[in-house]
């Protein structure tokens, strides 16, 4: 399917698309095909002047062979086109995988604490911690709870935007919001903000090979845990990511006919429901590995996909990828793939297709003619009436996954303004994490706020006195109360001697009898 390239750095020649120990790999034709010189490609070129294909039927009118060697092949490959549709049409090979969700859980935090395990927490804090001792700051002393509640604090503030940060705490009536001014101080987020960080810079010390090294901890803890938690779906797309970054940054990247045209390129293999399979941070043509025959965007693809092979899944990606070599080692591997591909990909194919002219011949081409108020011709618009492929059908229905993804990150982003690359990085995959509905995101960020709520020290006037609460005379609690279902978060009040009730209890207690005589119903 041909079609104009959508990066700026498509040219005429599609030279720099292979590595050049493998540019040359045997004699060309006149299109500059490379073919072999054995008695199979001799037999072959006899069979083209009979008009005859390589089983011995005869070729259709026009159609166009095209004999070249495959690197990994030991015989030479024939490409046949034709213009008959393909033989899929509405009954594709059927999916030898399962799709189902492998997470335990029911409410909308259980699905987040899979993708963000407590082990990454933790391991944010550790290097947090020592981030601050190693630039003076011995008292820092940022706990998981902390971790959580600064979490679902950036949560909050990417679905209830304000211009700058400190307006959440303000003590304006119309301004403040309680629930993140409750829950930490704005001093004490500046602080873990300040200080966040996510590997040791002593130990971990930048590396040639790896650019993304100050974050690369969490990208591979999330790269297991999108994995793990669902088996992929039958049909998938391949695409590019941008994360928004105007910085002074080695791997930038400007594209310019995107929404966010700065910023860090990843490479995202998504499913059609939108859920991120798998990623890859594209660190620059400096940090490329030895380029296989299949160039560097098909490698991209097969590394992207060595997790579904052999289960016949449905692959689409756009024309920087698609190429005839890739289609080819991707059914190799088990793997159907589709894509609009690129004139200079095509391998003779724009041969057999028909110009403007012959289409117009079989009357299946109409002109219009716009015409000036003073008389003048504005242009001429042709219009062309031609039969859709089922690929191209099948194409248009699957390839949306990544901007669907895209779209749900959009929707909701975190408004984080530093000048560190990898917080931004961070905050991006974050935000993938929960990228669902407000609904979903609001209930995560709620419950992470919470998870910590008891274990914070107040000093100071409280930003916010909530309203008093009426003590309800019970002595004990019943079992089945104790235990049952419901909403046991401990909430403010004003009791004597206590500060916090349970709010479906009714039963005062201080905020360490409440974790030690209280669990169970948390």
């Amino acid at each position: 399917i041909p079609s104009d390239s959508s990066d700026d750095d498509c040219s005429d020649s599609d030279e720099e698309w292979l590595p050049e120990d493998n540019r040359d790999i045997g004699p060309e034709d006149d299109e500059g095909n490379a073919v072999t010189q054995d008695s199979d490609s001799q037999h072959a070129d006899r069979q083209d002047d009979e008009g005859q294909d390589a089983e011995g039927g005869q070729l259709d009118e026009g159609a166009v062979k095209d004999v070249h060697m495959v690197p990994g092949r030991t015989q030479a490959h024939k490409n046949v086109w034709k213009f008959q549709d393909n033989d899929f049409d509405g009954d594709l090979p059927s999916f030898l995988g399962d799709w189902k969700l492998n997470v335990e859980g029911r409410d909308p935090v259980d699905f987040f604490r899979h993708l963000f395990p407590a082990d990454l927490i933790d391991d944010i804090v550790h290097n947090t911690n020592l981030y601050a001792l190693q630039k003076g700051r011995e008292n820092l002393a940022v706990t998981r709870e902390e971790m959580q509640i600064f979490l679902g604090i950036n949560m909050v503030m990417g679905y209830i935007r304000y211009p700058r940060a400190r307006m959440y705490w303000s003590s304006e009536d119309g301004l403040h919001l309680r629930l993140i001014a409750n829950a930490m101080s704005v001093n004490r987020y500046d602080q873990i903000l300040g200080y966040l960080h996510f590997v040791d810079n002593y130990t971990c010390q930048p590396a040639n090979t790896d650019r993304l090294f100050k974050v690369r901890p969490v990208l591979c803890a999330l790269q297991e845990t999108f994995k793990a938690a669902a088996d992929p779906e039958e049909f998938q797309s391949i695409d590019e990511q941008i994360i928004p970054f105007k910085g002074l940054l080695s791997i930038k990247q400007y594209i310019p006919k995107k929404p966010k045209p700065w910023g860090m390129k990843v490479w995202v293999r998504a499913g059609t429901s939108g859920y991120m399979y798998r990623f890859e941070v594209y660190q620059g043509s400096a940090r490329r590995e030895r380029v296989s025959w299949l160039g560097m965007a098909g490698d991209v693809v097969m590394r992207l996909c060595d997790d579904i092979k052999h289960k016949n899944h449905k692959v689409f990606f756009d024309n920087y990828f698609c190429s005839i070599p890739l289609i080819e080692a991707l059914k190799d591997c088990g793997i159907y793939g589709a894509g609009t591909c690129r004139a200079n990909r095509l391998k003779g194919a724009n041969q057999k297709l028909k110009s403007e002219w012959q289409l117009k011949e079989e009357g299946r081409g109409a002109c219009s003619v716009f015409s000036h108020p003073h008389g003048l011709v504005l242009r001429k618009k042709t219009m062309l009436s031609v039969q859709r492929p089922f690929s191209v059908a099948l194409y248009n229905q699957h390839m949306g996954g990544v901007d669907l993804v895209d779209q749900c990150v959009a929707m909701y982003p975190h408004r984080c303004r530093k000048k560190r690359w990898y917080i931004r990085v961070f905050f991006h995959f974050l935000n993938v994490t929960v990228m669902n509905l407000l609904l979903f995101k609001a209930s995560v960020a709620h419950a992470l706020i919470n998870a910590g709520s008891l274990q914070q020290s107040r000093r100071g006037r409280p930003s916010a006195t909530p309203p008093p609460v009426k003590r309800k005379a019970v002595t004990k609690v019943p079992r089945e109360v104790r235990f049952g279902t419901g909403n046991h978060w401990p909430q403010l009040t004003e009791v004597k001697n206590t500060k916090y009730i349970c709010m479906q209890c009714c039963v005062p207690l201080c905020p360490g009898c409440f974790v030690n005589f209280h669990t169970a119903c948390v």
